[in-house]
């Protein structure tokens, strides 16, 4: 039996392809399209068509709201520029789509590379999403995000490392963000997420409906900072202090290498 979330993604791309090959085959009749997709978030047609979908999806079934956007500083906002890093607690698994549909310039996620569904490569690759691994290969992912921001880009993360559950509590921040923040000097923008729906999967909750919402929370300079845990916990304390939600110091890293040796 296929489940839901599997419908929606196999739907997506085929929805997805059907679209590139359509542009791609009739130029003379798609220019327009293919020049309003390439201007949604500024990196070609197939981030936008991918981006519009996101949009809707966001929009019409988690009826997403967005507060305090408004005092986004300009890096953060649509025609902006420069590097920044883009910090959020993690509550399901459509966390990414959220944030991307509020903040109108292209983010490179990084991501855990198992959570990486191969029929979701073309987006992955569109959205030049960062695998992380454990290991070295951390370490390169790391210099290829530190060159992106340098180079201008944005760059998004989740430092609880997982979906937190339970919800409603904010799990440790692992130190890497900070060092992050502190390799590139860039400004770091925290949001807090709240009210997306429940479920013991990534790929479960995307088929339920909510009212998310995704607050600004604040900007922080943390180049100075040169003690990359204590960066880390600076943004944990400000979501913290918005959300006034408890804190679990069991990090979401052991939780889930707990359960995988349960399994084995």
């Amino acid at each position: 039996m296929v489940s839901s979330p599997a419908i929606i993604i196999w739907i997506a791309a085929g929805i997805t392809a059907w679209t590139t090959l359509w542009m791609w085959l009739v130029p003379r009749t798609t220019r327009r399209v293919r020049a309003a997709l390439d201007a949604r978030i500024g990196d070609g047609p197939l981030v936008g068509m991918i981006d519009l979908m996101s949009c809707c999806y966001c929009r019409w079934v988690h009826r997403v709201r967005f507060e305090g956007f408004d005092r986004l500083p300009e890096t953060f906002r649509r025609g902006g520029a420069g590097g920044g890093i883009v910090v959020a607690n993690h509550t399901a698994g459509m966390d990414p789509m959220l944030v991307q549909t509020g903040i109108r310039r292209l983010i490179r996620w990084m991501m855990w590379a198992d959570m990486m569904a191969p029929a979701l490569d073309f987006a992955w690759k569109a959205g030049q999403v960062l695998p992380v691994r454990h290991g070295h290969e951390d370490s390169t992912t790391l210099r290829q995000a530190v060159r992106h921001v340098k180079g201008g880009g944005i760059i998004g993360l989740f430092p609880e490392g997982a979906i937190v559950r339970p919800p409603g509590e904010l799990r440790p921040f692992q130190p890497g963000v900070g060092l992050l923040a502190r390799l590139t000097r860039a400004p770091v923008l925290v949001l807090w997420i709240h009210d997306t729906p429940y479920a013991e999967t990534a790929w479960g909750s995307l088929a339920r409906r909510s009212r998310a919402v995704v607050e600004f929370v604040e900007v922080l300079d943390l180049s100075r900072e040169k003690d990359p845990a204590v960066a880390s916990e600076m943004l944990r304390d400000a979501i913290a202090r918005r959300s006034d939600w408890p804190r679990n110091d069991e990090s979401m890293l052991e939780t889930a290498a707990a359960t995988e040796d349960e399994a084995d």
